[in-house]
């Protein structure tokens, strides 16, 4: 088995369709591609063993409250044909762009591919990782960040993220390899040859080998 590690996970996840304005109610049951919040739902069954459920395993069924990225990746979900798609009961939501952090995201991404290319992973670590992950970490309620107050930015950040990853992983299962496990927002872990699904390298679109293993052995 193979963990892969994804690159700058938080920083790829900037790339997301953020609400602007003030989240006002809204209850057309609808989920409009240029608005953005979070919605009260009811997911779809999920018949897939071999495939993880985008939701994780659920203790309690029923409605729940997802951010809009994890939204949009369960009704690509319904549109390939996985599951049917969310019930959307109400919603809070508010007209959403995603580039809102885009200038951001491209900036440290060029910072981060200059540190790495003269090999300066202080540069990469102390200050291009940390400064993607304590704007993620202090845009809800944290009195390190006194400026911007938005925890539905935090969440819909923190989905993109993993649904990145999910994403990543049902390409792996549409090439016949045998998804092993999917483990926080970073870390994706298969059976099989996975070098012609990903490039391997440092790069925001590459993937690195974290460590090989034995199923059922020592990690």
């Amino acid at each position: 088995m193979t963990a892969l590690d994804m690159n700058a996970a938080y920083l790829s996840a900037f790339k997301c369709w953020l609400p602007v304005g003030k989240l006002v109610e809204d209850t057309t049951g609808v989920h409009e591609p240029r608005k953005s919040g979070v919605y009260q739902i009811t997911p779809a069954a999920w018949g897939h063993a071999n495939l993880p459920n985008p939701l994780g395993n659920r203790q309690e069924p029923g409605p729940l409250w997802g951010p809009d990225s994890l939204v949009r990746l369960l009704l690509d979900c319904a549109q390939w044909g996985l599951c049917e798609a969310p019930v959307i009961h109400r919603a809070l939501l508010s007209g959403g762009t995603e580039s809102l952090l885009e200038k951001l995201r491209r900036a440290l991404a060029e910072s981060r591919k200059t540190a790495i290319a003269e090999g300066d992973e202080v540069a990469v670590e102390l200050y291009v990782k940390s400064m993607y992950s304590k704007f993620v970490s202090t845009i809800g309620e944290s009195s390190a960040n006194t400026d911007i107050r938005r925890p539905d930015w935090m969440h819909i950040i923190r989905a993109k993220a993993f649904t990145n990853l999910w994403r990543k992983a049902y390409k792996v299962h549409a090439a016949g390899l045998t998804v092993v496990e999917i483990s926080g927002t970073d870390e994706l872990h298969v059976a099989g040859d996975w070098r012609p699904v990903f490039p391997q390298g440092r790069d925001l679109n590459q993937v690195k080998e974290k460590k090989l293993y034995t199923l059922e052995g020592k990690r």
